[in-house]
């Protein structure tokens, strides 16, 4: 993976400690990926509440760097 992916890796997994995480770049080209994320902070929100923790923790570098991102987000339940 390039260094963006790198990047949205290392900072969903920064902001999200207890996430279950996979970030894959789906082109091959370091700017479209499709990224799986569980974690307890997603509890008791909406789906589009889910993502917009995704996408504010990932900052201004989405719609620039990032071209694409496919989310797939899920509560777990915090141990």
């Amino acid at each position: 993976m390039g260094p963006i992916g790198q990047f949205i890796e290392e900072t969903l997994q920064a902001t999200f400690a207890d996430a279950e995480l996979t970030v894959r770049d789906t082109t091959g080209t370091d700017d479209h990926f499709e990224v799986e994320i569980a974690s307890s902070r997603f509890a008791g929100l909406s789906r589009i509440e889910q993502h917009r923790l995704v996408y504010d923790s990932l900052g201004p570098r989405v719609g620039r760097e990032i071209h694409a991102l496919a989310l797939r987000t899920r509560a777990t339940v915090a141990s």
